[in-house]
């Protein structure tokens, strides 16, 4: 009776320090999301001051203005920033977004240099698996996932 006694005192007393390393590990998650929320503050929308003349205007006070004076690119761009003034600036405010499409031109990169070196492929069949294959291991590699794993798991599916 004693012998199981000590038994589940051990396994309580372990269960309390896998317990107390469960509240340290959290208490540390919580200090690392502040901090992270600190960060983001930054990215964040500050709060319109109608007495504050520094304040630049909005896109949408700019394309209110009359430009026809500028000529005719003005107004095509002026066009073309009111058909996309939704999404086209969201990278300033989440800095999730990138500012550019670098990511997506890498990606074609090696495409482009294996069209130029070979000026083709020998058939459409050759061709369609090349970029088949090439657009899973670049999806991979955006996900952060290994090319070798993505491609293993097509064929256990």
């Amino acid at each position: 009776m004693r012998e199981t006694i000590n038994q589940q005192y051990a396994e309580i007393a372990k269960l309390n320090r896998n317990i107390e390393a469960l509240n340290r590990q959290l208490r540390k998650k919580d200090e690392e999301n502040s901090i992270l929320k600190e960060r983001l503050s930054k990215y964040e929308k500050p709060k319109k001051n109608s007495g504050n003349s520094s304040t630049p205007p909005s896109l949408d006070n700019l394309l209110k203005l009359n430009i026809s004076n500028f000529g005719k690119k003005f107004e095509t761009l002026k066009k073309g920033l009111i058909k996309c003034r939704d999404y086209i600036f969201n990278f300033l405010e989440d800095p999730m977004i990138p500012s550019d499409n670098n990511g997506s031109e890498r990606g074609i990169r090696k495409l482009k240099i294996k069209l130029k070196n070979s000026c083709t492929f020998r058939s459409d069949f050759g061709a369609d698996a090349f970029f088949e294959l090439h657009s899973i291991v670049e999806t991979a590699k955006k996900r952060n996932k290994t090319p070798f794993n993505a491609i293993q798991a097509l064929f256990e599916a």
